[in-house]
């Protein structure tokens, strides 16, 4: 499965840098002066491991000049990489993602709260039929007045109903709703080829992507000072080598460290205390 996704890498004070820009940060509700790179990985649902594929910044019009894409845009050459390259089932993406043309076929996606569909196979959403239209909103309001469906998936949204729908542009999806009525949290979670709890179990995999970033950041993504964006990306690469060969290493922690390493940061502080200590480094880290 390929997953995209993008972050924040924060650079308070520092305009001087090469396409560093303004950023509305949804963890902390403010504007932050960041570099915003857009990163993918591939998940491999044989072995179920995440691997970190290839990172492009994302840079505002004002300052792109004639070469400006937007962040879809970077993800879709990102995507056909993938695809030439790999055996790709589908794609999994959050909501800013969720255009009809990138999806395509075999996808999970988030949708926005305001996207519209129809319970009807009515074509295109049009002047005369817009109004058998429903945000996901509305839908949700309805939905759980005339049902009330324990969700065995996901335990931080007590409710959970499925449907088969029609978007705006008459493609049909199943959808599921999944709604938390103690704190109004919600999620609307599309697809066109899978249902039920395989939906959720599909979705679950995107969270990979999440963890990666947290892990990166612990390595040192985006503690950086460089002026031009061509060595920041230099450095976010070599920060996502030095996780994927972490994570290989980590898998195979037992034969290398004496013991089961469950985390990136575990793996990481072993590796320093072997170098440091000197103790037969070579044939414990680089055999076979």
């Amino acid at each position: 499965m390929f997953i995209g996704d993008d972050t924040m890498l924060e650079h308070p004070g520092s305009k001087v840098m090469e396409n560093v820009g303004w950023f509305f940060d949804h963890a902390s509700g403010n504007n932050v002066l960041a570099h915003q790179p857009v990163t993918s990985g591939l998940y491999d649902l044989e072995n179920k491991m995440f691997y970190p594929f290839l990172t492009r910044l994302y840079v505002k019009r004002a300052q792109s000049g004639t070469r400006f894409m937007t962040k879809l845009e970077i993800m879709e050459d990102i995507f056909s990489i993938a695809e030439n390259n790999f055996n790709v089932a589908g794609k999994v993406v959050d909501s800013w993602y969720s255009s009809i043309k990138f999806l395509g076929n075999n996808y999970v996606t988030e949708l926005k709260s305001n996207r519209k569909a129809s319970f009807y196979n009515l074509g295109r959403m049009t002047i005369k039929n817009r109004d058998l239209f429903y945000t996901m909103d509305e839908i949700l309001e309805s939905t759980f007045l005339m049902y009330n469906r324990d969700s065995y998936t996901l335990k931080e949204f007590p409710l959970q109903r499925e449907f088969t729908v029609y978007l705006s542009n008459g493609e049909p999806i199943n959808l599921i709703i999944l709604y938390n009525p103690d704190n109004k949290r919600k999620k609307f979670i599309a697809l066109d080829y899978i249902s039920g709890e395989e939906i959720i179990n599909a979705w679950s995999i995107r969270w990979s992507i999440e963890n990666f970033h947290k892990d990166a950041k612990a390595l040192g993504l985006g503690e950086y000072r460089v002026r031009d964006s061509e060595g920041s990306l230099i450095h976010a690469r070599i920060t996502i080598a030095a996780y994927a060969l972490l994570s290989i290493m980590s898998r195979a922690s037992n034969k290398l460290f004496g013991r089961i390493l469950m985390t990136i940061g575990e793996c990481s502080r072993a590796i320093k205390e072997i170098l440091i200590l000197k103790k037969n480094y070579k044939s414990r880290l680089f055999s076979g």
